[in-house]
């Protein structure tokens, strides 16, 4: 074993969303290292869906135009679709059952590009850390080491040491001033004594991904999933879904899938490659299809929360902090934006000891949003079943020839087939909930935390299907469109990285000289930025709607943080500025405030 090597930051685990903690504390200027304990970059699909609070992070950190070059094209990803199937032996297999717009596309649209600079944006974990691995590793602030696995982890009280094994046997032990754990829970966590609360085991799950030209008989090349219900196999779970990966030629064909389901009673113990051949051919029903196999992954379905995100030195992110059904493709999301919230707070901790108060909101703020992010998953896997089959007159436990009956009735004449298609046209609408819920997606604020709230706020909109933007503190500050010297620039480009944004409009000298009198530690940190109507503002708001966005008058005030969360805000000019701003910036520094925590729902 060699010397200990030190650094600021030690990142345990080397997926999306490690890799994006690498990449925002180089944008902050901080030297760290990364360690992967796979040899290289995901080998089998998982996430896919990246809504807009996602990419307006991997935007700010200059990813986007790799992003948006790597991702599906548009047309591919705007709907999803029930079938019995694509093709087989009767007049029922290879019908349609329903479809509908989902993903901030068709219907949607407008509602989502007034909300954010961002489009939501499918791009498959397996395109996405190759490029976020390469961002990583460009940086000379940052070490990635992959095919090194931590084994073990101390957590002092002034700093936290890693054993570090490498692929050529080799090890070495590691110093930080603080470690952020994006291992998926596989060691920090145990080693630290974090328990994970909430249902396990609730599905078995199985899926493939496999390349296929599925172009000849795809129905609708729109949709990104296409779900089966099959009686033969009980129901839309267990007869599973297929979505698509890419890549994708100029015209949007796919050239690789995942399948996935649940087990069938029918179903072996464990899928090899011919019985997972042999599903997703009966399943799909085209017997004649040519299946190239990659990989198989065999997963349970489950909606945990760590009973705690810190401990000490120590920070859990991602799925070390909470795993999340894939109902509602939140998972991933969540877990970057636990990145975004944790990084600026841990370089302002490092720049200057007295703000180390700051690390005290992230289990505050990111906590709730993880437990209500995991019963709204866990809400949508039990609904989408239960809607959709219930809707057709199928259970688990109906018998296949009683389930092809009640699949026959949706498409007859007469009073019984339209009660049934009206209960189908009333499942998908319940369904808005996983495919249209940009409240969730967009709306989450904080209650407490590093900001100075105003008789609290929610975790996650009431209505989580509207997103409704509001400058309150504890919420993403809303976006518009403004025009710069520079050109074109979202409201949410006025924090610059790793500092806060002072947004004033026609009392501007004010607020500037309020803040240069001040000698506060984060007052360090701040810089003013002017939006206004009149065209001699650095921010030009050419339509007025930020004048209706903000939500405070010309003469006052809203401070944004690094993590676009309105910290603080003040309608007018107060009779005393300096007084205010001190005030708040005193609040938002020493926020070890306990908010709600909660946990999952039990099983």
């Amino acid at each position: 074993m060699n010397g200990i090597d030190q650094f600021p930051v030690v990142v345990v685990g080397g997926g999306p969303v490690g890799l994006t903690t690498s990449i925002l504390l180089s944008r902050l200027g901080v030297r760290h290292a990364v360690f992967e304990r796979h040899p290289g970059t995901s080998v089998h699909p998982k996430a896919v869906g990246l809504n807009q609070r996602t990419i307006e992070i991997l935007r700010a950190a200059g990813l986007a135009k790799d992003i948006e070059a790597a991702a599906a094209p548009p047309h591919t990803v705007g709907r999803t679709a029930w079938y019995t199937s694509f093709g087989g032996p009767t007049p029922l297999h290879g019908r349609r059952i329903a479809v509908r717009d989902a993903w901030g596309v068709g219907v949607y649209a407008d509602e989502y590009a007034q909300a954010s600079p961002a489009r939501y944006t499918v791009l498959p974990q397996i395109r996405l850390e190759p490029i976020l691995r390469a961002h990583a590793e460009s940086s000379p602030l940052a070490d990635v080491v992959f095919g090194a696995c931590v084994t073990e982890v101390a957590a002092g009280r002034d700093d936290v040491t890693v054993t570090v094994e490498h692929a050529d046997g080799t090890t070495r032990r590691v110093r930080a001033d603080y470690l952020v754990a994006a291992d998926g829970g596989r060691t920090v966590a145990d080693r630290l004594g974090i328990r994970m609360i909430g249902p396990t085991n609730l599905v078995d799950m199985v899926s493939a991904h496999f390349g296929a030209d599925l172009s000849g008989y795809l129905p609708d090349d729109g949709c990104l999933i296409n779900w089966f219900v099959n009686p033969d196999f009980g129901g839309s779970i267990g007869s599973g879904y297929l979505y698509h990966l890419g890549p994708w030629s100029p015209e949007g064909v796919s050239e690789e899938w995942v399948f996935a389901c649940g087990f069938h009673a029918d179903d072996p113990e464990r899928f090899d490659e011919e019985g997972m051949r042999g599903r997703i051919i009966r399943s799909l029903g085209l017997p004649d299809l040519d299946i190239s196999l990659r990989s198989i992954s065999h997963w349970y379905l489950q909606a945990v929360v760590a009973e705690r995100f810190r401990e000490g030195r120590c920070f859990l992110v991602g799925d070390a902090a909470h795993r999340i059904p894939p109902w509602g493709a939140l998972g991933l999301n969540t877990g970057i934006q636990d990145a975004h919230n944790l990084v600026w707070k841990i370089a302002a901790a490092l720049r200057d000891s007295s703000l180390k108060g700051l690390l005290d909101s992230y289990e505050t703020e990111r906590r709730p949003v993880a437990v209500a992010v995991a019963e709204t998953s866990l809400h949508n896997f039990r609904n989408h079943g239960g809607v959709v089959d219930v809707a057709l007159g199928l259970s688990p436990d109906t018998a296949p020839e009683e389930g092809w009956a009640a699949l026959e009735t949706l498409w007859s004449d007469g009073p019984e087939g339209d009660a049934k298609r009206a209960a189908v046209a009333e499942a998908m609408r319940l369904l808005d909930k996983e495919f249209h819920a940009h409240g969730a997606e967009n709306g989450f604020a904080y209650q407490a935390g590093a900001l100075v709230p105003e008789g609290g706020s929610v975790s996650v909109p009431e209505d989580m299907l509207v997103y409704r933007p509001t400058s309150a503190p504890g919420h993403h500050v809303p976006h518009t469109w403004l025009a710069t010297p520079a050109g074109r620039a979202s409201t949410l480009d006025l924090a610059a990285p790793g500092r806060f944004a002072l947004v004033v409009d026609e009392r501007a000298d004010a607020w500037r000289t309020a803040l240069a009198g001040l000698d506060h530690p984060l007052a360090r940190l701040v810089d003013v930025a002017e939006v206004g109507t009149s065209p001699g503002k650095a921010y030009h708001d050419t339509e007025g709607r930020w004048e209706r966005l903000r939500e405070v008058g010309g003469d006052g005030a809203l401070l944004v943080r690094p993590d676009t969360v309105v910290a603080w805000r003040h309608a007018g000019l107060p009779r005393e500025p300096r007084a205010a701003l001190r005030e708040a910036l005193d609040t938002i520094a020493e926020s070890a405030g306990v908010g709600p925590s909660g946990d999952p729902a039990t099983a």
